[in-house]
């Protein structure tokens, strides 16, 4: 079968290659792959921007049905639709440090696996593992309250994800931030819940404060992986010097690798709490994300916007480069195949 693969270290060495279909021991699963999310990590890893362990198939954010279980697995049937986990152990990541879904079949350790309600589309299933990363942003870090204002820079599919879960967890009003050029996907936001788009040309602090009687919000969760970003996010906070109610929480979940200059005086003086998100806590996060798939409590639809065979992935990557797309998928088996 061919997968797609970071064949080297270094920057590119993606490619094409055959590669034999996984053999699954007793506590494995053979999954049929329905389709491979692209992420900005898979980006990265193209860039040599990101950990990984070549060589390797790439895609950690997938789903797909069970049609080989080992012996001693237990949890899982044969036919079964499928999410997982991508940590299978300390440093063993799906799709960057382990091969992964970018291929027609993946090895899954039983461990890692999660079955999904029948009535669950594959496609929207596919997009487990962000709902699993925004589940841990908001609510094991951020720990976002109903009433509160959250403040979401960075129009991306975490960003529009968090717009959705902001407002499952009651918040009063989100304000979601994006560059002029960001448009499609600000108006998605805007479709899935966002209250104001703001332009990070256009002095979206300012905005902000103006909209929140000079409070500033209680949550800002930086997504954009920019510097700008950043000092948005900073200037966006409720501070302690900006009246009571509380010190704002800022959440950053971007990886950055690059160096950025803070204004530390608005954190000191405002007392800002500031917190990083990235990954999960295991499976008690992938439980959570999973019952609340399985519920429908997301509009997953419209952040679906793209759809490409495995021999596509170059037009893929280039897209979500140029943000032409906000979650876009590749099918191994083609775009047309559907498990019945």
């Amino acid at each position: 079968m061919q997968a797609l693969r970071k064949t080297a270290e270094g920057r590119g060495h993606v490619a094409l290659v055959d590669v034999p279909e996984p053999q699954v021991g007793p506590h494995d699963i053979l999954m049929k792959v329905y389709a491979a999310g692209i992420c900005g990590s898979d980006l990265l890893i193209e860039d040599d921007r990101h950990f990984y362990r070549a060589p390797v198939t790439l895609g950690h954010e997938f789903s797909g049905v069970a049609c080989a279980v080992g012996s001693a697995v237990t949890r899982v049937r044969e036919g079964q639709k499928l999410v997982a986990d991508i940590e299978c152990a300390p440093g063993d990541w799906l799709g960057v440090t382990v091969d992964g879904a970018y291929a027609p079949y993946m090895r899954l350790p039983e461990h890692v696996a999660y079955p999904v309600a029948d009535h669950v589309s594959l496609e929207h299933a596919g997009l487990a593992e962000p709902i699993v990363a925004t589940h841990h942003l908001i609510q094991e870090r951020a720990q976002v309250k109903v009433g509160d204002d959250v403040v979401i820079v960075g129009p991306g599919p975490m960003g529009i994800m968090a717009v959705q879960y902001a407002k499952v967890c009651g918040a009063r009003r989100v304000f979601l931030i994006g560059l002029r050029d960001d448009e499609r996907r600000l108006q998605i936001g805007a479709q899935v819940g966002a209250d104001h788009l703001l332009y990070s040309e256009e002095n979206p602090e300012e905005a902000v404060m103006d909209l929140t009687g000079g409070k500033g919000a209680e949550f800002v969760l930086e997504c954009s992986a920019s510097e700008r970003g950043v000092q948005h996010a900073i200037g966006c906070a409720r501070k302690a010097y900006e009246g009571p109610g509380g010190k704002g929480v800022i959440v950053f979940i971007s990886l950055w690798g690059q160096r950025l200059t803070l204004d530390l005086d608005q954190i000191s003086l405002g007392q800002l709490d500031i917190r990083g998100s990235w990954s999960w806590n295991g499976r008690e996060t992938w439980e959570h994300a999973v019952d609340l798939l399985n519920r429908g409590v997301f509009d997953l639809d419209p952040m679906i916007t793209n759809h490409y065979a495995l021999d596509e992935w170059d037009t893929a990557f280039a897209n979500l480069r140029a943000k032409q797309d906000v979650k876009a998928y590749i099918h191994p088996h083609g775009r047309k195949w559907s498990p019945g």
